[in-house]
């Protein structure tokens, strides 16, 4: 370890070294998770609970302990991990950075230790080094195969360490590991779990309560591994979820759009100020985007009048489809809906592949929070999107041989998740977390 000199220039040398709160630092479980000489420890704990903010630092104290070592923070993807990682690590290393490369993700220090900052989405990028110790962190959104194939052999010659930490995603492999931690007796692994509300302003949390449902915020908050089994959507219910829905000249109109032609499906709403009214669907067969453009825009001027090219339109929809699978020889999707309405006063979200746990919470998440409050309604013209509600189960999100069984299922849903995980997501994809 280093002296308290060291430790002490350090510190002095960067604002990051701030110190941690009281109550983390009396926390009986983080205390263990920091100083426990153990090698391979599983760490699920909610959101905001410092758990990567401390395996940062640890990071860095390694580095300088132990001459030429090769240490590394992973995360799901490169991005993803530069987000979280790369420039807390440069501002604890500052002081003792050696040489560094902003292009492949790597800081050495002064005695010859190298922290690299990996992605796995390319596996790659991880071989062909020698490594001694490192962190993976949201290791429940990576390949099951990372840590056994990638990972855990790449230390076995140096005896490295290895923490693996997150917040679950259902159990899964990272589910796997952790009940190993804890059940096996074997000494070299232990498993640390505490929840958010340990760490964060109590405010936060029940803020946090009232925006998630149940199932969603024991796993973000109280860093829980939930059965993701049956069917996907499980706080629909029909006798409170489907009813009415009016449209309202105050509120923008928001159309989710997904890109299968048979059948394609296109969702209308609205979010009144939090409370999501789903008022229509438009279904068509052997169709394509021109056409569905033209029964959108008959629609609209049904609810919004002559005036409606005036009126804020907000498209959502599916990423991927839109823009890399082309319908036509000269434009995608995406493209198509701009140039029909030109002229409309229109605005476009969407982001890359949001991951389909994701969009299941967070539309679960209005459905019903934690505190019962329902925050979404649907139309009974809305057919396909209640028969979703009410049919759709996981293995057909997972599977594609279930989901093209399932035929007509899983797009209207799919096109809402679209929506709710822009303007509602449950995780977003780089956050600056502890």
């Amino acid at each position: 370890m280093l002296t308290p000199a060291q430790q002490r220039k350090l510190r002095e040398a960067s604002q990051r070294w701030f110190d941690l709160p009281e109550r983390v630092k009396q926390h009986q479980v983080i205390s263990r998770y920091r100083s426990d000489l153990v090698r391979f420890k599983t760490v699920h704990a909610g959101r905001r609970s410092f758990k990567t903010e401390i395996a940062k630092r640890v990071l860095v104290v390694e580095a300088m302990a132990n001459t030429g070592v090769n240490l590394f923070f992973g995360a799901p993807t490169n991005l993803h991990a530069k987000g979280i990682a790369w420039k807390h690590l440069k501002q604890l290393a500052g002081p003792v950075i050696k040489n560094h490369s902003e292009s492949e993700l790597w800081i050495e220090v002064i005695n010859g230790s190298t922290i690299h900052v990996v992605g796995f989405d390319k596996p790659e990028r991880f071989e062909g080094r020698l490594w001694h110790g490192g962190v993976l962190d949201e290791l429940s959104d990576m390949h099951p195969t990372v840590w056994l194939e990638n990972v855990r052999p790449a230390l076995s010659d140096t005896g490295g360490w290895c923490w693996l930490i997150g917040v679950p995603g259902g159990k899964n492999h990272y589910y796997e590991l952790s009940q190993y931690a804890k059940q096996s007796g074997d000494p070299q692994w232990a498993d640390y779990s505490w929840f958010s509300a340990d760490t964060i302003d109590p405010a936060e949390v029940e803020q946090a309560r009232a925006q998630y449902d149940e199932r969603t915020f024991r796993q973000e908050y109280e860093g829980s591994f939930e059965s993701y089994e049956g069917r996907a959507y499980v706080y629909y219910d029909s006798e409170k979820h489907r009813k009415p829905q009016f449209y309202s000249s105050r509120h923008s109109l928001c159309i989710s759009c997904d890109f299968n032609l048979d059948p394609c499906i296109w969702i209308i709403g609205q979010d009144k100020d939090g409370f999501i009214s789903i008022q229509d669907e438009i279904k068509q067969r052997q169709t394509d985007v021109w056409k569905m453009c033209g029964e959108l825009k008959r629609r609209l001027e049904q609810r919004a009048g002559k005036d409606c090219r005036k009126h804020a339109v907000i498209f959502y929809g599916d990423y991927e489809h839109g823009k890399s699978r082309s319908v036509s020889a000269v434009a995608s999707s995406w493209q198509i809906i701009r140039d029909e309405f030109v002229g409309w006063s229109v605005e476009f979200r969407y982001k890359p592949h949001p991951r389909i746990l994701d969009r299941i919470n967070s539309v679960n998440s209005k459905l019903r929070t934690t505190r019962g409050d329902i925050q979404l309604g649907l139309d009974p013209a809305c057919v396909e999107l209640h028969k979703d509600f009410e049919m759709v189960d996981l293995e057909m999100l997972r599977s594609p041989e279930k989901k093209s069984q399932a035929k007509d299922r899983t797009h209207a849903s799919d096109n809402l998740g679209y929506w709710m995980d822009y303007e509602y997501p449950i995780r977003k994809a780089i956050v600056e977390q502890y």
